[in-house]
């Protein structure tokens, strides 16, 4: 028989170090998890404060216009606070209108976040040494042009609205309506076409992208375009009026207001600038141009008459009025006519409280719709065309680094 091993005084509790040991390296495994899941969840909402406050530093610009770095900076600095990221003591947070570095550098359109914490602390590494942590974050957002954006907003809640046999072309944007309207016959090409009140009638109607579909009532989207925000902020002066007619002679305007507007036959040309429409605005046989021009119409004042006319108006490019050609205030709800053989408008007409507007002949430019509704006269065609980014005057704030 083999003798029987017996073990040895002095060998007696030696596995027990080992046993220290590797308890010590499971429990400082388990402590480097514990400590880098947190900074993990620490940095992901500390960059979800950096995205929100580059969006609003960037939302804060469509109403500013680009570049503004005290209304960016003053925007993304309320939204980091909220999101619990305010700056001051051991957090940092740096707001740049235009960015400084990076792809973004010299947009004015692009504002760049840094949020810094420091000493971030640890729960059990600070055990081996590492007491606390530094999570840095940045993040970049931009003002683009806004994807599918509307053409026509029609915003009456109990008005319909007519797009009866004529055939629209606004291949690039959406067209949104608050009630309902009639689709009878003609063509309707858009991607998006919604309503928010009964069914429309769309007998005869055809439909080559989309079809009408039920939505929720859209906002009105004045203060998204910066021009428009301006007038409804700043109203003009009403002082100083004059009557103008024309009695069939060529004639310059000049910016300024005006209690009564005819034009009465001849070549009528509008001198770039702001024109205060305080009255009645007739167009008789005229053939109206102008360029940088905008046309403002208050409360209690008559919306124009243009009527069986040729017609070639565009808005400002810069300034404090910029895209916008006709704005007439919310309260003001007088009809307007847009009709003519040949009647060429481009940019913002903004009427959300009338809802008798009667339009013709839209060919092929860029130009937002906003009324309380609208009628399109019958067997004519309408071309909506799509802006560029740069020109479009509908923003949107998207986070882009």
């Amino acid at each position: 028989m083999r003798p029987v091993r017996t073990r040895g005084v002095r060998e007696a509790g030696q596995v027990l170090p080992l046993i220290a040991l590797a308890l010590t390296a499971i429990m400082g495994f388990g402590a480097v998890g514990v400590d880098v899941g947190y900074l993990e969840y620490r940095q992901q909402a500390q960059q979800n404060a950096t995205d929100a406050a580059a969006a609003g530093g960037a939302e804060s610009l469509l109403r500013a216009g680009c570049p503004n770095s005290g209304t960016a900076t003053t925007n993304a600095l309320a939204d980091a606070t909220s999101n619990g990221f305010a700056n001051g003591g051991n957090v940092t947070v740096t707001v740049q209108n235009p960015p400084l570095t990076g792809p973004y550098a010299g947009n004015n359109c692009s504002v760049f976040v840094k949020i810094q914490t420091k000493n971030v602390a640890t729960f059990f590494e600070r055990v081996f040494g590492y007491s606390s942590a530094t999570e840095t974050t940045q993040a970049v957002a931009s003002v683009t042009a806004a994807t599918n954006g509307a053409c026509i907003y029609l915003l009456s809640n109990n008005s319909w609205s007519s797009f009866n046999n004529a055939t629209v072309n606004a291949k690039g944007c959406a067209i949104a309506i608050n009630y309902s309207a009639d689709f009878n016959g003609g063509t309707i090409a858009s991607p998006n076409i919604g309503y928010a009140g009964p069914n429309p009638n769309m007998g005869g109607t055809k439909f080559t992208e989309a079809t009408p579909a039920p939505m929720l009532p859209v906002a009105d989207p004045c203060p998204e375009i910066a021009g428009c925000a301006y007038l409804a902020a700043n109203p003009p002066s009403i002082s100083n009026c004059q009557s103008v007619n024309t009695n069939g002679q060529n004639t310059t305007l000049q910016p300024g207001c005006y209690s009564n507007l005819n034009l009465d036959g001849g070549t009528v040309t509008f001198n770039p600038g702001l024109y205060v429409l305080d009255g009645n605005f007739n167009d008789n046989q005229a053939i109206v141009n102008g360029s940088g021009v905008t046309l403002y119409v208050p409360a209690g004042a008559n919306g124009p008459n243009f009527d069986n006319q040729t017609v070639n108006l565009t808005p400002p490019t810069t300034g404090n009025y910029a895209g916008v050609l006709y704005y007439q205030v919310p309260t003001n709800t007088s009809s307007i006519n847009f009709n003519g053989p040949n009647v060429n408008l481009t940019g913002l007409l903004y009427a959300p409280g009338s809802t008798s507007v009667n339009f013709d002949d839209q060919n092929g430019n860029y130009v937002i719709c906003v009324f309380g509704s609208m009628n399109f006269n019958q067997n004519s065609a309408y071309d909506f065309a799509t802006p560029s980014p740069a020109n479009s005057l509908l923003k949107q704030a998207v986070v882009s680094e």
